[in-house]
């Protein structure tokens, strides 16, 4: 008993220790402590060892400023907080060398919709996970009057909304979609050049486009970090069945997967087309390997076609 009174005693002064260290350091020990505690409990949390795959996809531009290479500078943010705050996960995005050109453009669209199943059947036929996409919504600047009573005056203030969804490369369906909203107060000198759309080199809008990546990036990671790693059989020739995930995601020789089919096609409300997950169809095992794919051979189950998702055998 005594000890155990001693232990939580050491327990409770090393919390009121680091209570200490947050509120002296400040803001920025806060956020960096709780950047590593998410990183951490990601760790814990992962299902398996494999490395998921998520690409950073085409970022659509509505606001009037389409002329500044803002997406390319957004995505370099949000792809270094990815980098950072998720480092096991394989990450691809436009300017890479191994970047498919679809990431660069976007998909087909059915009747004015973004065409979600499209993208899946890319992401598939490049061992993806998940991938990101979204578009700028709102880049504006405004005066509101601030102050007390006979003392108020003209505030000049910018907005950026940019809006993010994660689709599952499995389903092809939503599994994040959330509208990022920054607000910060600025000079007069960024205020006119904003208002004039030329704004490639303004101060604020760089940290606006840093601060809203850096709180995506969080939020993606966050999300497909739930997803359980699934790979994806892109033909059968013979007896040899070609998956599009390999050494870089973790799959070694002799490794044993579970097939399930995962090629029939429902519609949902919105008109919108989606996979429909199956059933268990099989099991295969892992013969040779490459960087990007694998190789394997059947042993049990005979529907095993291509389109077909795999999972690790646990």
């Amino acid at each position: 008993m005594i000890i155990h009174k001693a232990y939580i005693r050491v327990i409770f002064v090393a919390v009121i220790f680091l209570f200490s260290i947050f509120m002296i350091a400040g803001c920025s020990t806060y956020s960096s402590v709780k950047k590593s505690t998410k990183k951490i409990v990601r760790d814990i949390t992962a299902v398996d060892d494999m490395k998921k795959k998520i690409a950073i996809y085409f970022f659509a531009n509505h606001t009037p400023c389409t002329d500044q290479n803002l997406e390319e500078l957004f995505q370099k943010n949000l792809a270094e907080t990815i980098n950072e705050a998720c480092p096991d996960t394989l990450l691809v995005k436009p300017g890479d060398s191994e970047c498919p050109d679809f990431l660069n453009r976007p998909l087909s669209m059915e009747a004015g919709r973004f065409d979600n199943l499209a993208l899946a059947k890319a992401g598939r036929r490049l061992g993806m996970n998940a991938i990101v996409t979204g578009a700028f919504i709102d880049i504006k600047v405004y005066k509101e009057k601030q102050g007390f009573l006979w003392m108020k005056d003209d505030r000049n203030f910018l907005r950026v909304i940019i809006s993010c969804e994660v689709y599952d490369i499995e389903t092809g369906a939503e599994i994040l979609d959330e509208s990022f909203d920054y607000e910060v107060e600025i000079d007069e000198t960024e205020f006119a050049s904003i208002k004039a759309e030329k704004i490639k080199d303004t101060t604020a809008l760089k940290d606006a486009l840093s601060h809203i990546a850096e709180v995506m990036g969080e939020k993606i990671c966050d999300t497909v970090d739930i997803l359980p790693w699934k790979g994806y059989i892109v033909s059968t020739v013979n007896d040899k069945i070609i998956i599009s995930s390999g050494r870089r995601a973790g799959l070694s020789r002799g490794d044993m997967l579970e097939v399930y089919e995962s090629g029939k096609i429902i519609q949902g409300k919105d008109g919108r087309r989606f996979f429909l997950p199956g059933l268990k169809t099989g099991e295969i095992k892992i013969t040779e390997v490459y960087p990007d794919d694998a190789h394997a051979v059947l042993i049990t189950g005979d529907a095993i076609k291509a389109g077909s998702s795999v999972r690790i055998k646990q």
